[in-house]
């Protein structure tokens, strides 16, 4: 229910007058009392909208037409619609779906109907062109919507018969897709750069690039080791010759061998003398005696050392200082062979980094051919395997392709699809709406201009004087205001 805010009096004439709040039964009491406003804006608002939409909106007749898309492993039309590995249902049906729902398609379907397409009838053609399909179902159903059903029946066949067309030709193959001379061209263009790339190793004299610079870097490296090897060698054997050298200031280069005399053969000859006439007299014979006596004189002297280093003296080459000499001299034959293999392995290892040199310099060149060539040629047999696939998909008996199966064509429906109703409905609940919201407006103002003005009264706190002027205030206002009888716009209750 209403409610009304009173200020409490001050003094016995004057008292505080507040607006109350504005609640529903107020708002209700607004455009009731101006219904005939709203009425008027609700129809004036109607009329031409619903005119509009009218005209606008025109009946259209939707047909259409389901596709069953059978999964067959043994098929592989199914299987080149969709994408990776393994195709599931839902991968399939979503690739049918892709490949009806193309321009080409529409484009095809004008094509066989009136001989040319433009942008602007394929446009047409894909707004009014739909594709829906169940959860779990491998039902394609086709819509498509025209203001006469004939030619809705009839383009959508048309489409479906593109599609299918145009789906066999995808992926199966038109015989003048031109796989065969793009093949012929990418093996001409694999022959020309293998070509210039035999003729680049021709002209630096080489065989196979890769394997002359392996093996060339193999050789440096067996080359600076055999000279390291060398120079090691060489090094130790001169060393070790100048330490025979030094052993060799030592050792005497000619010695003594031996001494000859005649002293031990002359006793040899006595003794002999002596054996021979005792054969023949006795032992007291003078002759026996006096060789006895000889033989005693020269024993004696033999054994006081007499003949000790006497005679002919022979001398001859020190065999320990021919040895150590023979030792150096190896050791320096040695070092010089090592020296000299050293200085050859250093030459060949300039020449073979002169040759390393050369071939990276041709590296990025060598390099470029190569990707030439490997590119073409991979190129080449990738041709190749598709010109073998679509040769071998061509030869394919009636229905590789023959995975979808129309299950129900385009029939003309006879019963057209309107949202004229609803519109309408939708009209006059918006007129309805502008029409209680001219009212609600124009009855706000109406009563706010017959509301009393606002007369604010003196706080409790004021003084008396204030108290006065209010009075006096109020009723100068009433004096010079002659009261006005408002309308009762809503029943309040105490």
């Amino acid at each position: 229910m209403g409610r009304m805010n009173n200020s409490a009096p001050y003094g016995r004439a004057g008292h505080q007058t507040r607006q109350r709040e504005l609640d529903l039964f107020d708002l209700l009491a607004f455009v009731w009392t101006q219904k005939h406003l709203a009425i008027v804006v609700a129809l004036i608002a109607f009329f031409p909208l619903a005119f509009l939409v009218w005209t606008t909106l025109s009946p259209t007749y939707e047909a259409q037409s389901r596709l069953l898309v059978i999964l067959d492993e043994n098929d592989l039309a199914p299987g080149a619609a969709g994408s990776g590995g393994a195709f599931t249902l839902d991968q399939v049906m979503e690739s049918e779906a892709d490949i009806l729902n193309t321009d080409e398609v529409r484009r095809r379907a004008i094509e066989s109907r009136r001989g040319f397409a433009s942008s602007a009838q394929v446009r047409a053609l894909r707004q009014g062109f739909s594709i829906t399909r169940n959860p779990n179902a491998s039902v394609l159903v086709a819509h498509y919507e025209d203001p006469n059903a004939d030619i809705a029946a009839n383009t959508l066949n048309a489409i479906i018969d593109a599609y299918l067309e145009y789906r066999v030709e995808l992926l199966v193959g038109a015989p003048g897709e031109g796989v065969e001379e793009r093949l012929d061209a990418a093996e001409l263009e694999a022959a020309r750069a293998e070509a210039e790339l035999r003729a680049f190793l021709n002209e630096n004299q080489l065989v196979d690039f890769q394997s002359e610079r392996t093996s060339l870097l193999a050789r440096i490296t067996d080359l600076e080791a055999r000279y390291l090897s060398a120079e090691a060698d060489a090094s130790s054997a001169r060393s070790f010759a100048q330490s025979l050298a030094q052993r060799l200031a030592n050792i005497p280069e000619s010695i003594e061998l031996y001494v000859e005399n005649s002293v031990s053969g002359q006793l040899l000859d006595l003794e002999v003398r002596r054996q021979e006439l005792l054969a023949r007299y006795q032992p007291t014979a003078p002759m026996v005696l006096a060789i006895e006596r000889e033989i005693e004189a020269l024993s004696a002297f033999i054994g006081s050392g007499g003949a000790e280093g006497r005679g002919q003296r022979r001398t001859g080459v020190n065999p320990v200082w021919q040895a150590v000499q023979s030792e150096r001299l190896q050791q320096e034959a040695y070092a010089a062979s090592q020296a000299q293999l050293a200085a050859s392995l250093q030459r060949q290892i300039s020449q073979a980094r002169q040759d390393a040199d050369r071939l990276r310099g041709l590296a990025p060149e060598h390099d470029r051919l190569a990707r030439a060539a490997s590119a073409r040629a991979d190129a080449a047999q990738r041709l190749s395997a598709q010109a073998a696939d679509a040769s071998a998909r061509r030869n394919a008996p009636p229905g590789a392709a023959d995975a979808v199966r129309v299950v129900e064509r385009a029939m003309p429906p006879a019963q057209a699809n309107s949202l004229r109703k609803p519109a309408l409905v939708a009209v006059a609940v918006l007129a309805l709406g502008l029409g209680c919201l001219a009212a609600l407006l124009r009855g706000y103002l109406v009563s706010a201009r017959h509301r009393a003005p606002f007369e604010p009264g003196p706080a409790p706190d004021g003084s008396a004087a204030a108290t006065r002027n209010s009075r006096t205030g109020a009723s100068a206002s009433s004096q010079k205001r002659p009261p006005r009888k408002l309308p009762v716009l809503a029943r309040v209750s105490s």
